[in-house]
């Protein structure tokens, strides 16, 4: 059999599996109200960023999207060889207060300065949620921990 057959023999058997593990890879958009947007990465989706938005064309069909809005965003099927991280907290930071989407009322979660010195966290939840107010810290640096995973914030 002649190589140049062979090789195209070999490609065309293996395209319809590199469709199949397309089609399982996902965009993920995480929303400040905690629900998220799920894009197919096979569509060929055309991500574009304005000033204040996030624009997903996908076929010819527009989805926009406000960058205050859009919190985060992460991948659903796409391996990346990095193993036991933890997940990103989900989160909003405003000017008198932090809200930590997703928090359970088991989960533990400790405020500190850059000093290490732990202080008092006034905190409310709502058993899905906890916000954290920021009117009583006095400015600085902060360290909010939660289940084990740091998130640093300034309050001006």
């Amino acid at each position: 059999m002649n190589r140049k057959l062979l090789i195209i023999l070999l490609v065309s058997l293996l395209l319809p599996a590199f469709k199949v593990a397309a089609q399982n890879q996902t965009l993920v958009l995480h929303h400040a109200d905690g629900k998220t947007t799920e894009v197919e990465l096979y569509t060929m989706p055309r991500i574009q960023m304005t000033a204040d938005k996030m624009i997903i064309t996908v076929q010819g069909y527009l989805q926009e999207f406000d960058k205050a809005d859009v919190v985060r965003f992460t991948f659903k099927g796409i391996g990346t060889g990095i193993h036991g991280a933890k997940p990103e907290m989900n989160y909003r930071i405003d000017k008198d207060h932090v809200t930590f989407y997703g928090i359970g009322p088991t989960d533990r979660i400790t405020v500190c300065n850059t000093s290490g010195v732990q202080l008092p966290a006034h905190l409310s939840t709502d058993g899905r949620d906890a916000v954290l107010s920021l009117t009583q810290l006095p400015q600085g640096v902060y360290l909010v921990t939660i289940n084990g995973r740091t998130l640093k914030f300034i309050r001006p």
